[in-house]
């Protein structure tokens, strides 16, 4: 048997082609934010024995992301699943601004995962909220679980095929909307929650796992495009890394799916705000210590509702927000997140700081609102 081969390892002095300079240049670190566990690691400098904090948003002269060998051979495209993996990257010590090493982790790839990810909002008086959810399972379960989303769905309508129609919460659960809509208008509000019950009991017996970031806002003359704009990027790219770090953590590949913002006939829409967001976050050591080592394939944005796993993503999107509604109204809550089983929420407090949560139950105290 011919002896396993080890990995190379190489040290790279990379000089950027003209396009890929325009590109470096071009993109930010759209980062702030940083994970408790990593903001007590510290790098001792073996040159002038300083310990120091690494900067964790320093934009790094090369991404952390892994990279496809170009040719297998020479003049012949490589199209297999080795990557060349980064191991270490460097910093400065700041006070002898000696390159100090600082070794990367590492983990190997052992399975994948789906996630699929909706919003939503709601504006009562001056405030609005944007809810922003992921919802996913391994690869090997989707397949259940689809069949299980299309039974539920079979049972509200019995005479059309589940997958002739999709499940859009805003427009089923508003009476005015609902009469509207070629497929709910035979529905009865109670028709409609008994729906939402069989989901929710679905999303709990799942055990998926659901993410899920608010950002508030206060309406008023000063709150431009510019500014939500900003709030979407973070929020896209929050809920994002801390899937990512989750499942690399468990030897996972997340690919994540999103409704596309716009209309659009394609398989896949390319959506540049949220194409710079993540590229530029893969300049950062965070995105090293966050992906560990794994390829993590751009999100895609596609056709909205096009996946099962969207739909019910737009549910939790809409509970959330719904629920938001009705807290600020001071009214019965309709839809509980506690009843969807365990989920993992992100928001802010009120210094801006993000807070992060798992639990059963939506952390109301604890955000910002």
């Amino acid at each position: 048997m011919a002896e396993k081969r080890k990995p190379k390892t190489f040290l790279i002095k990379h000089k950027k082609t003209k396009g890929q300079q325009l590109e470096f240049d071009r993109l930010s670190v759209p980062l702030r934010h940083l994970p408790e566990n990593l903001s007590r690691i510290t790098i001792t400098c073996p040159f002038c024995t300083t310990a120091f904090r690494p900067d964790w948003f320093k934009k790094h002269e090369l991404s952390m992301a892994p990279v496809k060998p170009k040719c297998e051979t020479k003049g012949v495209e490589y199209t297999g699943p080795k990557r060349w993996i980064l191991h270490q990257a460097s910093q400065k010590c700041p006070k002898c601004e000696a390159d100090v090493i600082i070794n990367l982790p590492v983990n190997k790839m052992r399975t994948k995962g789906a996630l699929f990810g909706d919003d939503a909002q709601r504006n009562y008086q001056n405030k609005k909220v944007s809810i922003y959810s992921l919802i996913g399972a391994d690869q090997s379960l989707l397949p259940e679980f689809e069949n299980t989303i299309k039974g539920v769905k079979q049972k509200l309508f019995t005479s059309i095929p589940p997958d002739s129609w999709k499940i859009h919460m805003k427009d089923m659960w508003a009476s005015n909307s609902r009469e509207k809509h070629p497929v709910y208008q035979t529905l009865s509000f109670d028709d409609v929650k008994r729906f939402v019950h069989e989901l929710i009991v679905l999303i709990k017996k799942s055990n998926l796992f659901i993410y899920s970031i608010a950002s508030t806002t206060v309406q008023n003359s000063t709150t431009n495009r510019k500014i939500q704009n900003e709030l979407r990027n973070e929020a896209y790219i929050l809920l994002v890394l801390n899937v990512i770090d989750e499942w690399t953590t468990k030897n996972a590949q997340p690919n994540i799916f999103f409704d596309s913002e716009k209309n659009s006939q394609a398989n896949a829409t390319i959506h540049g705000w949220a194409r710079d967001t993540f590229g530029g976050s893969q300049y950062s050591l965070l995105y090293g210590f966050l992906s560990k080592g794994i390829e993590i394939p751009e999100p895609i944005f596609v056709s909205p509702s096009s996946f099962p796993g969207l739909e019910v993503a737009d549910f939790v999107s809409f509970a959330i927000a719904r629920y938001y509604f009705r807290m600020w109204q001071g009214k019965k809550i309709e839809i509980d997140p506690k009843d969807m089983g365990l989920v993992t929420y992100l928001g802010y407090d009120g210094n801006g700081d993000l807070v992060w949560k798992r639990q059963e139950g939506y952390p109301w105290d604890q955000f910002d609102h």
